[in-house]
């Protein structure tokens, strides 16, 4: 996990979250748990960008935008705070269930998540972190200590496909905001 050391001050200002920049086939669950973490922070401050009407604010917004972007989000939304999530998955090498595991094979599932606020306000990057999930064959070691990547019975091995690691690694930076934060 890579970021910094502050969170930010969710006690003031209207936040727009973003459209998430991820695979379709994930999108509706990252963002449902997204909403749900904003909202327990912010109430009804937060508003999702497809529910605001008459924005002015091109469909994708990059990650680490220049101060003249974020002065074009300031102005095209009348929002204080903008946030950017991105995710993605990185490698799929193998399935979520395995029969009778080759212990010569070798592979990995990967998947990562950057989310970014920004304070439109100041044009400038207030909270930046990026969290990256891998669980690899024959590891039975994952990257978070509270979770195993997979479990062997009888040789069925049960590994977290990149879908499971993103919301993992999503949850993971909440799990930070919210400790550093100011609620």
């Amino acid at each position: 996990m890579t970021g910094q050391r502050t969170g930010v001050d969710f006690t003031s200002g209207k936040w727009l979250l973003n459209e998430l920049d991820c695979p379709k086939n994930s999108k509706d669950k990252m963002t449902s748990e997204s909403l749900k973490f904003f909202r327990e922070q912010l109430g009804d401050r937060l508003s999702y960008i497809h529910d605001v009407n008459g924005l002015l604010v091109t469909r994708k917004i990059n990650l680490n935008p220049n101060s003249v972007k974020l002065k074009e989000l300031k102005d095209g939304t009348g929002f204080d705070f903008f946030i950017n999530i991105s995710t993605k998955k990185n490698k799929s090498d193998f399935s979520t269930i395995e029969l009778y595991q080759d212990d010569n094979e070798t592979g990995k599932n990967e998947a990562s998540v950057i989310l970014e606020i920004y304070d439109l306000n100041l044009k400038q990057i207030i909270y930046s972190q990026n969290v990256v999930g891998i669980t690899a064959k024959g590891n039975t070691e994952s990257m978070w200590e509270t979770e195993k990547s997979d479990k062997l019975i009888d040789n069925i091995t049960f590994y977290k496909n990149a879908n499971n690691l993103m919301l993992g690694a999503l949850k993971k930076v909440f799990k930070d905001l919210k400790k550093r934060s100011i609620k």
